[in-house]
């Protein structure tokens, strides 16, 4: 009986130490996991977040849109903002160059070339983080109606749509750091 308790003695902590490293192991692994990096965002490869409300319902509404470029050494963004309306799009006029779904909706603001800081970067990072937990945890069913939160990559590598969505709080806050700029 001696034996055995002195083997439990012996035995217990070093079988608690190798539970706590692989719980450590684990946690840093779930933490490197959402920590994510925008260098696939170079001089060919564009990134676009696009938040669209739901202000005319099915005809959906105002459309913000932030696209993320480098040009090999900075990293930039353009914002811009189209307006809503209960009235169809204008069709495109003949042998006109094809447009972006948004492009064909009035057009109320546009800011280009906005140089990206350590704090717009990881704002862009985290949108992009939200955006994902978000589309995982959505348990909505299909709607005609409603919130559409969109990340795309030019080369349509990477796409994240969530619809119906809701409330998307860090781009957001992006979007206000870039228009106060």
């Amino acid at each position: 009986m001696k034996k055995i308790a002195l083997t439990l003695i012996m035995v217990i902590p070093f079988m608690v130490s190798c539970v706590d490293e692989n719980k450590n192991e684990s946690n840093s692994e779930v933490k490197n996991e959402m920590n994510i990096s925008l260098d696939f965002i170079d001089k060919w490869n564009q990134l676009e977040l696009a938040h669209t409300d739901d202000k005319y319902g099915e005809w959906g509404g105002d459309s913000d849109v932030i696209l993320v470029y480098s040009d090999g050494k900075k990293t930039y963004a353009d914002y811009s903002k189209y307006l809503g309306s209960y009235e169809p799009p204008m069709p495109p006029k003949e042998n006109e160059k094809p447009k972006k779904w948004y492009e064909y909706k009035m057009l109320e603001l546009k800011i280009d070339s906005i140089e990206l800081n350590n704090v717009e970067i990881d704002l862009i990072e985290k949108a992009i983080v939200e955006l994902v937990k978000k589309k995982i945890n959505n348990r909505s069913s299909f709607s005609h109606a409603g919130i559409v939160n969109r990340v795309i990559s030019s080369d349509s590598s990477f796409i994240i749509k969530d619809y119906p969505s809701n409330d998307w709080v860090t781009f957001k806050k992006l979007k206000k750091k870039l228009t106060e700029k």
